[in-house]
């Protein structure tokens, strides 16, 4: 695999083709005990290396820092000896052949950007996705199983019992690498919830998703319709993302630290894990917003307020369970209401037909190119 290289004075950061490939290779430096920390584009943007216009192409999902100095020429040692090649990333101006002591291929002039990634120029921005993925949900890549356990880190001193009850989900004794089977299994479930949901979207009316809709913004008048994402970048608030192809909605809140226009983005560009691809039961699981690609979503509103969190459960009030991929209730106290009572207090889930079942032929989704 190429992975693209920056480097300032204070940082080294290592550009993945795409989140769950980065997000992967992280994991796997950090379980090996490197130094990995979280990208920011602040460096490059002091620096003067982020051209004119292309800030959201700094994408934090994709992109890790290895530091610099020992630590980086041991990171990136790693990397070439996973047998990964180091290419510098288009926006290095000043290219040398090593960079802390580890070789880095310099790009033939005009050579054109890493084939394999799709672009598109979406509400104001770039957006991109490694091939194999696209730009909209597809059933042939929605389940490609990753055998690395993507559960926080535990030891069996924390919970004997439920360790030892684990031992043949995995094939290591760390727990952190799922068994075949396991996967296998996973996957088969997976496709199967996959084939629940979008028999789901097919029954439901458009007619009737869209007056509801219309009466959750009228109940929202500083709501408004986003045309422009960088509009957006750093403003705290409300929004909804419509993805009219499938009759649903998401409604998310973002602090004044991301922002709306960075926390939309993230869903376009996160991977739900493979081991977190089913909440709840294979009939009642909710697909992942994480799991639709940037082009599944077809409209945008949004609304500025530092209420973003009581805000959020109102908006959301006012779409039926079938309407809303929101796997979790709204609101600041969702989290520590499930850690007090359980997840099962504050999930959301739904009766799935099976996939033969309930289909409005007037209604239908178009899957050809698509799932």
């Amino acid at each position: 695999m190429d992975l693209e290289i920056t480097v300032t004075p204070r940082e080294t950061l290592v550009w993945a083709p795409s989140a769950p490939t980065g997000q992967e290779l992280r994991r796997a430096l950090l379980d090996e005990g490197y130094l990995v920390l979280d990208a920011d584009p602040f460096e490059l943007t002091s620096a003067g290396l982020i051209p004119e216009g292309e800030h959201l192409e700094f994408d934090p999902a994709r992109i890790f820092n290895v530091a610099t100095g020992p630590n980086a020429n041991v990171t990136l040692q790693a990397l070439v000896d996973f047998g990964h090649t180091l290419v510098w990333h288009r926006w290095q101006t000043r290219l040398a052949r090593k960079v802390w002591g580890v070789s880095i291929a310099i790009p033939r002039r005009g050579r054109p950007r890493a084939s394999g990634i799709e672009r598109a120029t979406h509400f104001g921005t770039t957006v991109r996705c490694n091939a194999g993925r696209g730009l909209k949900i597809s059933r042939d890549t929605y389940a490609t199983i990753n055998k690395r356990s993507s559960m926080p880190r535990w030891s069996r001193d924390d919970s004997p019992g439920a360790w030892d009850r684990m031992n043949h989900y995995f094939d290591d004794p760390e727990h952190r690498i799922l068994t075949d089977e396991w996967c296998e299994a996973h996957q088969a479930d997976a496709l199967a919830n996959f084939d629940m949901n979008m028999a789901h979207f097919a029954s439901l009316d458009a007619v009737e998703f869209e007056a509801t809709l219309q009466l959750a913004l009228d109940g929202h008048p500083d709501m408004v319709e986003v045309t422009d994402l960088t509009e957006w970048i750093g403003v705290p608030g409300v929004y909804i993302m419509v993805l009219d192809e499938y009759r649903q909605v998401y409604v998310g809140a973002s602090s004044e630290s991301a922002g709306i226009a960075k926390r939309i983005r993230q869903h376009w560009t996160n991977q739900k894990e493979f081991d977190r691809l089913i909440f709840g039961s294979v009939e009642t699981s909710i697909l992942s917003i994480d799991s639709f690609r940037a082009l599944d979503t077809t409209r945008i509103f949004a609304m500025r307020t530092t209420e973003y969190f009581d805000e959020e459960i109102s908006v959301l009030a006012q779409f039926p369970p079938k309407f809303a991929l929101n796997r979790f209730m709204g609101g600041n106290d969702a989290v520590r209401f499930a850690g007090l009572v359980g997840v099962d207090a504050v999930m959301r889930t739904r009766d799935l037909p099976e996939p033969t079942e309930g289909v409005n032929e007037d209604a239908a989704i178009t899957q050809k190119g698509n799932t």
